[in-house]
C-alpha cells in the first residue's frame, strides 16, 4: 500500500507516519459489507487481496454497478465527501484483506499538508475517471466490447466474480454473457 500511496504523493516522513498510524488492516468474509447502503461512508479501503462489488437496487433487483480488485482504492466516495447516506453498498465477493483509512483523521491532515491534498485529489480523480469510463462504455460499446475490456484490464474478474454479477456489471442478462463467452472461444 505504501508503494501505491507514494505513486500518488511524495509524503514527508512525518506525513507518512501520520497515515501509517491511522491505517489498519481489516478482513472481510465473502458476502460481508465494507459499506452498507444508507450508511454514511467514513473510510477508504485499499484492497490487498480479493474482490468487491458495488451494488445498488432497482425494483428490488440487485445491480452490480462496479467492481474493485487487488490494488484498487474503494469507497462510497460521494457519501464520504458529502457525509450523506450512501446510495451504494460495497460487498466482498471473495474473502478480502484491505487497508482501511478513516476519513475523519484525514481531514485534519488535509488542512495542513499539500501532499495530503494531492494524494486525496488523485484518489478522487482516479475514482472519477473509472466511473466516467464505465458510464461511457455502457452507452457507447457493445456488450461484447465491454466484456473484452473487462477481461483485458481485469483478468481476475473471470476467476473471482460470479457470472450473475459479471453480467449485471456488463449490463446484460447472464444468458447473453454465456453466448458472448462461447462466441469468443469459438
Amino acid at each position: 500500500m505504501k508503494e501505491a500511496i507514494f505513486r500518488l504523493a511524495n509524503f514527508s516522513s512525518e506525513e507518512w507516519d501520520f497515515y501509517r498510524s491511522h491505517i489498519e488492516e481489516v478482513q472481510f468474509k465473502k458476502k460481508e459489507f465494507l459499506t452498507e447502503i444508507d450508511q454514511v461512508e467514513s473510510c477508504t479501503y485499499f484492497i490487498i487481496e480479493g474482490a468487491v462489488k458495488y451494488i445498488s437496487f432497482k425494483e428490488d433487483k440487485e445491480i452490480c454497478v462496479d467492481l474493485g480488485f487487488k490494488g484498487n482504492f474503494v469507497s462510497s466516495f460521494a457519501s464520504c465527501l458529502s457525509q450523506t447516506p450512501s446510495s451504494i453498498g460495497i460487498q466482498a465477493v471473495t474473502k478480502v484483506t484491505a487497508m482501511r483509512l478513516r476519513y475523519q483523521p484525514v481531514l485534519e491532515l488535509l488542512e495542513r499538508s499539500k501532499n495530503a491534498e494531492r494524494f486525496h485529489r488523485r484518489i478522487a480523480e482516479g475514482l472519477y475517471i473509472r466511473e466516467t469510463k464505465r458510464t461511457y462504455s455502457l452507452i457507447s460499446q457493445s456488450a461484447e466490447e465491454r466484456y473484452l475490456n473487462l477481461i483485458t484490464y481485469q483478468p481476475d474478474a473471470l476467476r473471482l466474480i460470479p457470472v450473475k454479477d459479471l453480467a449485471s456489471f456488463l449490463g446484460i442478462h447472464p444468458d447473453s454473457l454465456s453466448r458472448i463467452r462461447n462466441n469468443i472461444k469459438a
